[in-house]
């Protein structure tokens, strides 16, 4: 059922809380981001432009708060986490092609594909270094661990391009390792700085994790359900660039053969060089009237409400109220 207005969680409303703290992030995530030579700082000021929802660190900021005086420790951990994250969208858009994001020319767009893929390490490999001279070795253990995670569904995302017939637990296996993996780190890493929760780490992690599980399954559905306003980017992406997410899953394992083989001719056209936009009002209408948007609209819900269970073990704080906003707030997007 869709919340009630009055329900509605707004990102804003959680950022209260930690307003100070998101000021000092801002600035230290835009020190970490440039560089001494001149293109980095051109494309890092290009980039710092394009502000996104900076929903990781402020689930890193939320679990990490145990005093009125920001953490500088966590401060400067949400600065990494984000730009690990920039680092993901940078090369995913190179990958795709892109030409926008967040309303703005994407680097490969406007510097070239090789400038794009070397940003993309550029900032991985800061990173990296940044935490080991800091000597925060569980944080580089868990970011490490989050971005070979990453890595890897990219390469199950490319074999997989175009598979009409993939199923949801391959679905699941994707996004886990490419969108969820980091709030769950995101998460983790917040708890190993907050002395009041560094014991619930786990159960904060399984709380980023499902939230991160809600989160991509929601994006997935606005590609079907958006707009290019509220997205920043065109909506249909993933059918054209042959991603099968969950709605079209849950479509083709409800739909007949003649409803199927429709689809399978719109492919082949495809691959014999027509246009995927021409065919996505079809995909659009084969979705809806399979039942694939309401499958994934129960999808996004459950996960949702896992992780809002998850915080159920959690000592009385702040953090289990406003974390679970959170979960709200991303299910809330998607009316």
């Amino acid at each position: 059922m869709p919340l009630a207005g009055e329900d509605r969680v707004k990102l804003q409303s959680l950022q209260e809380w930690i307003s100070l703290d998101l000021e000092l992030f801002e600035r230290e995530y835009a020190r970490l981001l440039s560089g001494e030579l001149p293109l980095l700082v051109e494309i890092s000021e290009h980039l710092r432009r394009g502000v996104g929802k900076r929903f990781r660190p402020t689930l890193l900021l939320i679990s990490s708060k145990s005093a009125e005086e920001p953490n500088a420790e966590a401060v400067f951990a949400a600065a990494c986490v984000e730009l690990v994250h920039t680092a993901t969208l940078i090369h995913d858009d190179f990958i795709d092609e892109a030409s926008t994001r967040r309303g703005l020319p994407t680097v490969n767009a406007r510097w070239g594909a090789s400038a794009a893929l070397i940003m993309g390490d550029f900032l991985y490999s800061k990173v990296f270094a940044l935490l080991t001279a800091r000597q925060r070795h569980e944080e580089l253990a868990i970011l490490a661990r989050t971005t070979h995670q990453m890595s890897i569904a990219e390469m199950m995302q490319l074999e997989r391009r175009r598979r009409l017939s993939q199923t949801e637990d391959e679905y699941l296996g994707i996004i886990r390792r490419k969108t969820a993996s980091l709030i769950e780190a995101s998460c983790e890493m917040g708890a190993l700085v907050n002395p009041e929760l560094v014991e619930h780490r786990g159960r904060l992690a399984s709380f980023g994790l499902n939230v991160g599980l809600a989160f991509q399954i929601t994006d997935d559905i606005f590609d079907y359900e958006g707009d290019l306003r509220r997205l920043g980017k065109p909506v249909g992406g993933d059918w054209r660039e042959g991603r099968i997410t969950l709605p079209f899953i849950a479509a083709w394992k409800n739909a007949g053969g003649e409803a199927r083989q429709r689809i399978l001719d719109c492919v082949a056209a495809e691959n014999n060089g027509g246009n995927g936009a021409d065919h996505w009002p079809l995909v659009c209408e084969f979705v809806q009237e399979h039942g694939g948007l309401e499958f994934a609209h129960t999808r996004a819900h459950h996960y949702g409400q896992a992780a809002k269970d998850a915080l159920g073990g959690l000592p009385a704080l702040p953090q289990r109220e406003i974390l679970a906003a959170a979960a709200d707030y991303v299910l809330a997007r998607l009316y």
